[in-house]
């Protein structure tokens, strides 16, 4: 009996694969007229996602062993793949910071538009990580002017979206 039991959870873990998500949170400050933005995402994911584009191996993203240039890469990579467009314009974000999550598995990337004065419409476009796997989902949280909300779950297919006030 305890040979069925071993060879049905062999057989089982073969079926089930990794969940590849990420999310996060944009979010409109009327007080110093900024969008923050705040992303949770999976260091192991990240590290190799960055390593497949050239970055050195073993960047240690949020240790105290971190590779000089790894935050750099970080940045380069987000601007690439995370684009937010505001009333028909892309607006370039500053990178704020990076903190590792209390479980020690992911990223927090802080990042900030600054000199938003009003937002009629905001688009955003999220890939992180859709280069690295083809099941990647992206929630994005949007709370705007008025405490709007909305909610988007990118994948591959559908990696941006446009709100209007």
């Amino acid at each position: 009996m305890y040979w069925l039991i071993l060879l049905f959870c062999a057989s089982f873990s073969s079926l089930t694969h990794d969940i590849h998500l990420s999310k996060s949170l944009v979010e409109y400050n009327a007080e110093s007229k900024s969008i923050q933005i705040s992303m949770h995402i999976y260091l192991d994911d990240l590290e190799a996602i960055l390593n497949q584009r050239g970055a050195p191996e073993r960047l240690n993203l949020c240790t105290e062993k971190e590779h000089p240039e790894g935050e750099q890469h970080l940045i380069e990579y987000l601007r690439d793949q995370f684009k937010v467009s505001v009333n028909g314009a892309v607006k370039p974000f500053a990178f704020v910071g990076k903190e590792i999550s209390e479980d020690y598995l992911a990223a927090w990337c802080y990042l900030e538009i600054e000199q938003v004065p009003s937002i009629q419409v905001i688009s955003i476009k999220n890939k992180v990580l859709m280069d690295l796997y083809d099941d990647q989902k992206n929630i994005v949280q949007v709370v705007m002017p008025n405490k709007r909300k909305a909610y988007f779950m990118f994948d591959r297919k559908q990696n941006e979206e446009t709100i209007k006030f």
